[in-house]
C-alpha cells in the first residue's frame, strides 16, 4: 500500500517531469494495473524517465536508452 501511495503522490505532483526508479517493486499485478492506468491517463503531458529492468514498468515509452549501448 506504501508503494502506491508514494507513485500516486509523484503522478499527481504538479511537475512537467517524472523520474521514477523500479517503480513497480512490491507491486502486485492489481498494482501493475494501477500504476499503467495512472500514467496512461494523469502524465500524457510530462516527461517520464523510469530506470527499470522489467519492460512492464517502462513498456509506454516512446524511447529508450540501455546502458549497455553505452559500455
Amino acid at each position: 500500500m506504501k508503494q502506491r501511495i508514494k507513485l500516486a503522490q509523484a503522478i499527481f505532483a504538479d511537475t512537467n517531469v517524472l523520474l521514477l526508479d523500479e517503480p513497480c517493486t512490491n507491486l502486485d499485478v492489481t498494482g501493475y494495473k494501477l500504476y499503467n492506468q495512472l500514467i496512461s491517463t494523469y502524465c500524457a503531458h510530462k516527461l517520464i524517465i523510469v530506470s527499470s529492468n522489467y519492460l512492464q514498468e517502462y513498456g509506454f515509452c516512446k524511447a529508450q536508452i540501455l546502458i549497455s549501448d553505452y559500455k
